[in-house]
């Protein structure tokens, strides 16, 4: 799972990372099978979007 870095990490299991200055909250498991390179932007309805980044 991947959220907003305004929730606590769980120190056991989370990781926090760091997406165009936004803080992100990451199971470690998440970011072992989809990486930590991510790009942030804003759909239609202004919903944040984030891309896996090449």
């Amino acid at each position: 799972m991947l959220g907003l870095g305004i929730d606590e990490p769980d120190e056991d299991e989370d990781a926090r990372i760091e997406v165009a200055d936004v803080p992100f909250i990451a199971e470690e498991d998440f970011l072992t099978k989809y990486g930590k390179k991510y790009s942030l932007s804003f759909g239609e309805n202004k919903e944040v979007v984030l891309t896996p980044a090449a």
